[in-house]
């Protein structure tokens, strides 16, 4: 069980009161029962606001970031973003990964609350925003990286990602090649990426198309073992497959050139993440998205201008993120 501020009086051998004031106005407390109370905090392993006050005291920033990985290459680039513009506003930059665990990015969110940073950033594949949630904006300004809605909710913003406009997108681009058939590998649809599934279904149904869906994993591993199965049940593929990762991409191309299928010529594979992974595959995979260093800098830009923003300019903010088409080798059917 963690110390607490009796455990470290009574370590200490003095009041609760002495002891706060050590941890706030240390200057006030004689050297002797100063000693003794660090001696204490050191002993038990007390941790406190220590940190928040340090920064305040120093005339420094924080800003918490919440990120799923750093390990995936579209949130490492993400990160750096981040960092390159906090550096340049000299913030100080506290990173947590949470693997997009709901349960983990509250407990970071509640740490958050307690260290008291100037503003979090935030990317979550989960959706919709809890409302429980409204209780951390209360204490700084939350900024979605992943575009969540965030309607009807104080102090929080959100850069916005249209996903299904995306998702349409992709489904024109490649009918217009001659595709018909459409199969989308996601690992939660019921996230903020599976808006790119609503809008794949949308443009289907308008150009009679069809459209499937295969739950599959971030990785390479997973896409390959996942479209493997598809194909043991179906005994056939689709014409174009979209993944919701670059890492997703690089497992369908891996897995249909051990098969010996050809990309593009028979099946066109195009990706909505765009990583310098995309730009190393053979062949090159085409992309609807913007670079995760591209979010990164612009989220935190964003942040940075809302935390010095009147509050009362606040509530109708938000910024849009162009999720532009790049075409390569992979959708070339006619290269």
């Amino acid at each position: 069980m963690a110390a607490t501020l009796k455990d470290v009086a009574e370590q200490a051998g003095v009041s609760i009161a002495t002891v706060s004031r050590v941890l706030n106005d240390p200057e006030k407390v004689a050297e002797q029962s100063r000693r003794k109370v660090l001696d204490a905090v050191e002993a038990l392993g007390y941790s406190s606001n220590l940190l928040a006050k340090s920064l305040r005291q120093d005339g420094l920033n924080a800003v918490y970031v919440l990120l799923p990985s750093l390990s995936d290459p579209f949130f490492a680039q993400m990160h750096q973003g981040i960092s390159d513009v906090l550096a340049s506003y000299d913030y100080f930059m506290l990173s947590v990964t949470t693997e997009g665990d709901r349960r983990l990015e509250k407990e970071c969110l509640t740490k958050a609350k307690a260290m008291g940073p100037s503003g979090v950033l935030i990317y979550t594949p989960n959706d919709p925003v809890p409302e429980e949630w409204n209780s951390f904006s209360s204490s700084f300004p939350i900024l979605f990286l992943s575009g969540n809605a965030v309607e009807g909710k104080s102090r929080m913003t959100s850069l916005l990602l249209d996903r299904r406009k995306a998702g349409r997108q992709a489904v024109d681009t490649l009918v217009e090649t001659g595709r018909r058939n459409f199969l989308y590998l996601c690992d939660n649809n019921n996230g903020v990426d599976g808006e790119f599934w609503k809008g794949i279904q949308e443009a289907g149904q308008a150009r009679g198309c069809t459209c499937q869906l295969q739950r599959a994993g971030r990785s390479a591993g997973d896409a390959g073992k996942e479209l493997e199965k598809f194909w043991e049940q179906t005994d056939s593929l689709p014409d174009s497959i979209l993944t919701q990762n670059s890492a997703q991409a690089a497992g369908v191309l891996s897995f249909l050139q051990k098969r010996g299928i050809p990309v593009p010529e028979q099946i066109s594979v195009l990706s909505f993440e765009n990583t310098e992974l995309t730009c190393l595959l053979t062949p090159q995979v085409s992309v609807i998205g913007p670079a995760g260093y591209q979010v990164g800098m612009m989220g935190a830009k964003r942040l940075l201008e809302w935390i010095h923003m009147p509050e009362e300019e606040t509530a109708c903010w938000q910024e849009g993120v162009d999720l532009i088409f790049i075409p390569r080798r992979s959708t070339d059917v006619r290269g």
